[in-house]
């Protein structure tokens, strides 16, 4: 039996799961939404991970409005891990897919979620389907 004690440190892929899903950002202007479809990733041994993700946002900016999406990891839902952000969006109805790859030191049982706000008032979500997906991966 495969057990964290006894895996191979640095040679093991946590990755989520592909779902289908439509996360609309109804929070206030530069709000944090945990995008709860998305699973955490437990971290199973301590240690320097490289962490990646990619997240499909829709924006629905204007002529005269921009409308932005920030979208980041969070470590254990509190602690925004910095420079994971990547921001999306403009002054048109566009979707898009951004995502970063950052090394991050992690302990054991550590939680890796994903978030994201809006800048704006017009409608913005996180999506993930056959056309483009989102996802969190760590190794």
């Amino acid at each position: 039996m495969t057990t964290p004690a006894n895996y191979r440190k640095g040679s093991t892929w946590l990755q989520t799961s592909p779902v289908d899903f439509n996360h609309d950002l109804t929070s206030a202007d530069r709000i944090d939404e945990l995008i709860s479809e998305v699973p955490e990733l437990k971290i199973p041994f301590p240690g320097v991970w490289e962490i990646s993700y990619h997240a499909r946002s829709y924006t629905g900016g204007t002529a005269t409005s921009d409308q932005l999406v920030r979208t980041a990891l969070f470590k254990n839902r509190s602690v925004l891990i910095p420079g994971i952000e990547a921001l999306t969006g403009g002054r048109a109805v566009m979707q898009t897919t951004a995502g970063q790859t950052i090394l991050e030191k992690f302990d054991a049982n550590d939680v890796i979620t994903l978030y994201a706000f809006r800048f704006g008032q017009n409608p913005a979500a996180v999506i993930s389907n056959g056309d483009g997906r989102t996802g969190v991966m760590a190794h």
